[in-house]
């Protein structure tokens, strides 16, 4: 007897790199999803700030879409349906079981706290790499979604496709976390690392522009809230801790680090930005701090655009993630790995 497919749609807000390689992705994947879990999927919406808004019922032609992309493409021309004049148009139209909610970063969390929370209060599961709205609005999506009986997913919202959340949720049982720490910008990382070799400041933070490591604003790197947006997402849900990135210390970089990472190497020893949570008392305290590190110490030793955290707990002692050199595939693989998590 033939297996019964079971139909999942898809909907994105956003589709930018990391929406586009989800979708190679999944095409790629179409038949181990059939197999391994009898699931035949379909893109029926996509929404964006710049490029329009889309929506077919039947599917949109996800890969003639990706074969014709380009800056200044507009996805109207697809829609196949009534107007859709908003996102909250989008989301109750879209026809979708699962919203992936990949806008771009917003200290505030909005407006992509509000599109998740439409989309959990009308029955989506929610899977996201936008570390603002998790950081910011964590406690009531997260108790949305179980009000309404489904999931709101983050694992891409640090280290990319490294399995931080997922391991913890699944692999460490009745573990507590006492403390944390590690290297979670790449952008700060390459330039400290690329400026021990020689290379300037602006050289460095060019080159991370030009690849498209940096956050739409380089300043949230530079200045550390993106580390500090992460560090939140983590000690809210690892630590149970109710620490918004507004309550993290944080230190900038600019091009006077230079002096600082060259008297470091000169006595055998490495400037890095740490990024590290501790208990004291009944409290969670976030930090995001320039450091240097003797030169055994692990997060001395992580270079380049490369990421390492490092879990302090009860059960395993320490358990390091290191991520080498990652790219947009590997936050596409998070979406893949929550998008798995539901089947």
């Amino acid at each position: 007897m033939e297996q019964e497919l079971k139909q999942i749609n898809f909907a994105f807000i956003g589709f930018g790199k990391v929406a586009r390689a989800f979708a190679r992705l999944s095409i790629n994947r179409r038949k181990w999803l059939i197999k391994k879990y009898g699931v035949e999927w379909k893109i029926t919406g996509i929404a964006t700030k710049n490029h329009g808004i889309s929506i077919d019922p039947q599917g949109l032609p996800i890969g003639k879409m990706l074969r014709s992309w380009k800056a200044h493409s507009n996805l109207n021309s697809f829609h196949n349906g009534p107007a859709c004049d908003s996102h909250a148009d989008f989301i109750r139209q879209c026809g979708a079981d699962v919203l992936f909610e990949m806008s771009v970063l917003d200290l505030s969390g909005d407006p992509a706290a509000s599109y998740i929370r439409e989309a959990l209060r009308a029955g989506l599961n929610v899977i996201t790499t936008n570390k603002g709205p998790v950081a910011t609005h964590f406690r009531s999506l997260s108790r949305l979604a179980r009000q309404r009986d489904v999931q709101f997913l983050y694992e891409g919202t640090v280290m990319d496709g490294a399995p931080v959340f997922n391991l913890a949720r699944h692999n460490l049982p009745a573990t507590h976390i006492r403390s944390l720490r590690g290297i979670l910008n790449s952008t700060t990382n390459y330039i400290l690392t690329q400026m021990e070799q020689g290379t300037s400041f602006e050289a460095a933070l060019e080159y991370t522009k030009n690849k498209g490591i940096t956050e739409a604003d380089p300043s949230l790197d530079l200045e550390g809230w993106d580390s500090a947006t992460k560090l939140s997402v983590l000690i809210q849900a690892l630590m149970g801790g109710n620490v918004k990135p507004n309550d993290i210390e944080r230190h900038s970089i600019s091009e006077d680090i230079g002096r600082k990472v060259r008297a470091a190497v000169r006595r055998d020893r490495r400037l890095r930005r740490v990024t590290r949570a501790y208990r004291q008392g009944g409290r969670v305290i976030g930090k995001v701090e320039l450091q240097e590190l003797e030169i055994f110490d692990p997060l001395a030793a992580i270079r380049g655009l490369s990421n390492i955290l490092i879990l302090n707990t009860d059960t395993m002692r320490e358990l390091a993630i290191i991520e080498n050199n990652p790219s947009v595939e590997q936050t596409a693989y998070a979406l893949f790995s929550d998008l798995v998590s539901l089947l």
